[in-house]
């Protein structure tokens, strides 16, 4: 139970990536990111690092679109200040996530 509570951040990462990636029609990697969370079933060292790799992957494809919305707005003039604090927040969380793995417990159950 306590390593689920763990674990929840990073389905919860995949689930608000999987919906971003839905709102761009990129439907194969929305289902991608839906099933990432369950590479944690295989309890060894490759399944965290992948994780934490598409984690940084995520919070970079968040950069990525703050920049590409940052910019339409700036261009149309309207306010971007807003879309940026929040969508800079959600990629902070992504990096933020990768530390899951540096617990003790979450260091034991995949062996790092």
């Amino acid at each position: 139970m306590k390593n689920f509570i763990k674990i929840l951040p990073i389905i919860l990462c995949s689930l608000v990536m999987a919906a971003h990636l839905g709102r761009a029609n990129m439907f194969i990697l929305q289902i991608l990111s839906l099933l990432i969370p369950f590479i944690l079933i295989w309890k060894n060292k490759i399944s965290a690092r992948a994780i934490q790799l598409l984690l940084i992957i995520y919070g970079i494809e968040w950069i990525r679109t703050i920049n590409y919305y940052v910019q339409i707005r700036i261009a149309k003039g309207e306010d971007w200040f807003r879309l940026a604090i929040i969508l800079g927040i959600v990629a902070l969380l992504n990096f933020a996530t990768v530390l899951v793995f540096r617990t003790k417990s979450m260091k034991e159950r995949y062996r790092l």
